[in-house]
């Protein structure tokens, strides 16, 4: 398959995904949502181990940023071109945010709370999107994506907010770009090649996540089954963490090709 074949697809998919996205209806949020397992209060906290469970993002997020942090001389051994870690710096500080989000979402769930949940996820979504474009496609593509890519989050995960606050919530756009990362991205590893070794481990992380994601729609029936110990939606926290944790991994243990 040619690189004119790989990319034609890639905006095959691309354009049936936007105009699915626009076919469906108006998706509200149900306020059922906010209807959590998790009720405990302990210490003080409410909904306690969905609270508590975003200490995983908040870790996860500062083990990127340290990371970074002490290996800025020597990125050149894990990236081509320095400027490649821009994604994944903007990741693992999204992810530190959704930590923080998601805890003050879940001490009192509202939309107006869950809006600050939301944001730091399509952020952080987006980073890892970018991230892939850079070394699936191009570096330059992944810069010039980068803030793009952030802005079209943010501004999906806006919409939803500003549709719901007017009575006529709609989270087509907030899910396409949850959607986007998954599925483009997923596309990007299988038909191009990577400079770096562990390409693979994308594919697993997004395991982790699609499992956290399972979690989550089974949040009353987890919390039955283990007698009330954790709730999918927890479960779902720690899950998710791990799918970054992951990316996280593969960047400390992967090679150049040939370096």
């Amino acid at each position: 398959m040619t690189t004119h074949w790989r990319a034609a697809l890639v905006a095959l998919v691309l354009t049936a995904m936007a105009a699915f996205t626009a076919w469906l209806p108006p998706l509200p949020q149900p306020e059922a949502y906010h209807a959590f397992a998790e009720t405990r209060t302990l210490m003080g906290v409410p909904h306690f181990g969905d609270v508590l469970s975003n200490l995983a993002f908040v870790l996860v997020g500062f083990l990127g940023l340290t990371w970074f942090l002490r290996n800025r001389r020597r990125l050149h051994r894990h990236f081509v071109r320095p400027v490649e870690a821009w994604p994944y710096l903007c990741a693992f500080g999204a992810i530190v945010l959704v930590g923080i989000g998601s805890a003050y979402y879940h001490w009192e769930p509202t939309h107006e709370r869950l809006y600050w949940d939301r944001l730091a996820m399509s952020i952080a979504f987006m980073a890892i999107f970018a991230a892939i474009i850079g070394e699936r496609a191009h570096h330059g593509a992944g810069l010039i994506a980068l803030p793009v890519l952030i802005l079209l989050g943010m501004a999906g995960t806006t919409h939803w907010l500003l549709t719901e606050l007017q009575g006529a919530g709609d989270l087509r756009l907030y899910l396409l770009t949850q959607a986007l990362p998954l599925i483009v991205g997923t596309l990007l590893i299988l038909l191009y090649r990577s400079p770096y070794t562990r390409g693979g481990d994308f594919i697993v992380a997004a395991g982790w996540y699609l499992l956290a994601l399972a979690a989550q729609n089974q949040d009353h029936a987890i919390h039955a089954l283990t007698a009330g110990w954790i709730s999918g939606h927890t479960l779902k926290h720690l899950l998710a963490a791990t799918a970054i944790y992951w990316v996280f991994r593969m960047l400390r243990l992967r090679r150049i090709r040939g370096g």
